[in-house]
């Protein structure tokens, strides 16, 4: 059977796997290797203020559950995986839900062809099912508009349908965001992740009664402040991963790239040019100084 853990901050997880590579992933599934000239020689841990106070195995580990990071774990789920999520709100979607702009960005012809992937059709059938059509609001920028908390809804039934389906297991870390990893001796594979998840302290307000930017700063520090109670959660592959390429895959998930700083991966800003593998970019030349 599945396993799924749902926590609203965190709880004892089993610890189960199987053999995957290590990468990290700008958007999945293009992936990027650190490296060898990126190792890193100092240790992380050493600079936790405690030992960690949760120890985390898995297949997959998803570090943003927006769009991108949904639509890999919901994959992964089906192809029998353990898979962490990790979000800094308590919604996944990203774009579609807690960041309040549920517009799908789709085309006239996608539209006509149906040329999406299946687990964004699966998305339009669902939302489609839930209002009995795909615009409820009358939107004018999309053919596809709903309720953001209405996308978070249905994105995360998906995911525990995938794990139902695939016989995965999805442990979800909300209000958690990336502190610090570790590499190999090469540089080329993260052997570990630090988290921290923040919760409000008793007798203050929820989360979500505050704008993100009222507590983004406290998220990120170890220590418990008057507003939030942290805990330290470290990510690891499976300690029976059988032998492969590495014994899991981590995907950069995050609207900011924060793996791609914290690993210190060489990137690039702005737009690819227009080719048979972006033929959809505006520009013919790459442009350093227009981001999306």
């Amino acid at each position: 059977m599945p396993q799924f853990s749902q926590m609203p901050q965190f709880s004892q997880l089993s610890q189960t796997g199987i053999s995957a590579g290590v990468a990290i992933a700008l958007i999945a599934p293009t992936f990027l290797t650190i490296s060898p000239v990126q190792a890193q020689e100092a240790d992380a841990l050493a600079a936790l203020p405690r030992d960690p106070d949760l120890v985390v195995e898995c297949d997959l580990l998803i570090v943003g559950g927006g769009l991108s990071g949904t639509a890999a774990a919901y994959q992964s789920l089906k192809a029998g995986h353990s898979v962490c999520l990790t979000e800094l709100t308590d919604w996944v979607g990203g774009q579609i839900s807690s960041q309040g702009t549920t517009a799908l960005d789709e085309s006239r012809r996608q539209r006509e062809l149906l040329f999406y992937s299946a687990g964004y059709r699966e998305l339009r059938r669902r939302v489609e099912e839930k209002y009995g059509e795909l615009d409820p609001g009358g939107c004018w920028v999309s053919a596809t508009c709903f309720l953001p908390y209405d996308a978070h809804a249905i994105l995360f039934d998906m995911l525990e349908d995938a794990a139902d389906e695939g016989d995965g297991e999805l442990k979800w870390f909300p209000f958690t965001v990336p502190k610090d990893l570790t590499l190999n001796a090469a540089g080329d594979q993260i052997d570990s992740l630090i988290g921290i998840q923040h919760s409000p302290q008793p007798d203050t307000p929820p989360l979500n009664t505050e704008p993100l930017s009222a507590t983004i700063q406290d998220a990120y520090e170890y220590e418990d402040s008057a507003r939030l109670a942290k805990t330290i959660i470290q990510f690891v592959p499976p300690a029976d991963a059988p032998a492969g390429p590495a014994p899991w895959y981590v995907i950069e998930a995050t609207e900011t790239s924060e793996l791609i700083a914290l690993a210190d991966v060489p990137y690039r800003l702005g737009l690819d040019p227009k080719s048979h593998l972006n033929p959809s970019s505006p520009v013919e030349t790459n442009d350093p100084y227009c981001t999306l």
